[in-house]
């Protein structure tokens, strides 16, 4: 699993206003160890074999390991864990399909993995501040290489300098694929009950175990 993916959870709370490389990194990771759930509006783009598909929706985050992703656009769908087993439910398919969490592998599983943790350092061997462009005005750039050998090549992120809110993320596989996400209305520690990661299978829905990649 892409535990790098985790970074989106990055937030300090005490601002710099010209942060460097170090102080990005390590204000991600006192991040972590103090983020109990997080929510967020999000944009989610997949480019691959020449495919370039964009979704959109809202996602929510607990300690431990539990996580939702409601999708709105263009079509609802509902990717959810409660800790031990995923669920993904395409309504408009009459099914569902049900995997225990860690035998998943997906980039929006190791989200909920990192929630109060503060490990980043361990996940990734390098780290670069770039000098490029930001796609989102105003933010900072930092590449990152993971320590692990998976199918993930790179991983960047764009801060917020102003509260170190990482607003997009950008993984790049080693197939040339890319997974983008783009955060808003972020908001964490709000108190969400764990009831709402909890998923009862409609009833005439059928079940399927295993979650395709």
């Amino acid at each position: 699993m892409h535990f790098c993916l985790a970074v989106l959870l990055a937030l300090l709370q005490a601002p710099a206003a010209t942060p460097n490389l170090s102080t990005l990194v390590e204000g991600v990771e006192r991040s972590f160890a103090r983020m109990k759930d997080f929510s967020a509006d999000f944009i989610q783009i997949e480019d691959s074999l020449n495919q370039k598909r964009q979704e959109s929706g809202h996602l929510y985050l607990m300690r431990t390991r539990m996580m939702r992703w409601e999708y709105k656009n263009p079509e609802e769908k509902l990717y959810i864990s409660n800790g031990k087993t995923v669920y993904f439910y395409v309504p408009a398919d009459r099914q569902v399909n049900k995997e225990a969490v860690r035998e998943t592998v997906d980039d929006r599983i190791p989200l909920m993995f990192l929630l109060g943790r503060s490990d980043l350092r361990k996940e990734f061997t390098r780290f670069e501040l770039l000098s490029t462009r930001p796609f989102l005005e105003g933010t900072k750039v930092v590449r990152m290489y993971p320590r692990r050998k998976t199918d993930l090549a790179e991983l960047v992120m764009e801060v917020d300098p102003a509260n170190f809110l990482v607003r997009r993320l950008l993984l790049v596989h080693t197939d040339g694929s890319r997974m983008e996400f783009i955060f808003s209305n972020i908001r964490i520690n709000t108190g969400l009950r764990a009831s709402m990661f909890d998923f009862k299978v409609p009833a005439g829905v059928e079940v399927i175990e295993g979650i395709g990649q």
